[in-house]
């Protein structure tokens, strides 16, 4: 396959790619709101006075779901466009011949 940098870059990659997909699919879609409610009151360890700890994590979860919404779709009218270039393109040197 490759050198030993190259598998490791490679891990890298796939193992940051997992846990980004991870998180785009455990996180709340900033579209579903619960109406003031916290929809999951779980508590880790010793929390037993902070009321309002799963508020914050589910605030940050929902602004990194919009904010890789917005990249996805970003990258989708890019991809668009790109695919539409490469056709005219194409189109352009095959009427030349």
């Amino acid at each position: 396959m490759g050198g030993w940098r190259t598998r490791l870059f490679f891990s890298l990659i796939l193992y940051c790619t997992g846990f980004l997909t991870a998180v785009y699919l455990l996180a709340p879609s900033p579209a579903a709101s619960s109406g003031g409610k916290v929809s999951c009151q779980r508590s880790m360890g010793s929390n037993q006075g902070t009321e309002h700890a799963g508020v914050d994590w589910q605030d940050r979860a929902a602004t990194m779901r919009a904010g890789m919404d917005k990249a996805f779709s970003f990258a989708e009218d890019n991809a668009d466009r790109a695919i539409q270039a490469v056709k005219a393109w194409i189109d352009q040197r095959q009427s030349g011949q």
